[in-house]
């Protein structure tokens, strides 16, 4: 049953990342990441890593794929129609990929890599989201809240920066 689930959620991360390469219209093509996305924390939980899926989604599919389609919104349609498909060479994009795939058969075979035992014995005791949260909040808390505090800063640095003066 873990092989099939497997195979249904690398058909549909494949698919999304070939969707978001071959779809002509942006917009398309970020529904086409979505699925990846989704497909990418599917694969996530098949290896009890669920913290990471729920990041993936919500981060990723959630966050990151809505402010693409909201940048795609307020770019201006004449400058977006001018510049036409994403990529004018595909040809050499896609020799440029085999090639990579070739590349990394060859390392396979050349240092016998064995996938038998791939993704196996990944789960530890208790909940991994547990374990994560001690971690980061017992050992790394001065780094966790630096970040926080960097963050906020940007946040505040965009909204000065967008907005407009009211006067005029």
């Amino acid at each position: 049953m873990e092989a099939i689930v497997f195979y249904i959620l690398a058909i549909i991360t494949v698919g999304g990342g070939l969707g978001v390469v071959i779809s002509q219209n942006p917009f398309r093509a970020a529904l086409w990441m979505v699925l990846t996305f989704v497909g990418i924390a599917g694969l996530f939980v098949m290896l009890h890593a669920q913290f990471n899926a729920m990041l993936q989604l919500i981060v990723y599919a959630g966050a990151i794929a809505i402010m693409i389609a909201l940048t795609m919104m307020v770019m201006d349609r004449r400058n977006l129609n001018a510049i036409g498909r994403f990529n004018p060479q595909p040809l050499w994009a896609a020799m440029f990929g085999a090639g990579i795939l070739a590349d990394l058969a060859v390392l396979a075979l050349k240092f016998k890599i064995d996938l038998s035992n791939a993704g196996k014995n990944l789960a530890i005791d208790g909940s991994n989201t547990k374990m994560i949260g001690d971690v980061l909040f017992k050992h790394y808390l001065f780094p966790f809240e630096i970040t926080a505090i960097i963050l906020l800063v940007a946040l505040l640095g965009a909204v000065v920066l967008t907005k407009k003066d009211i006067n005029q």
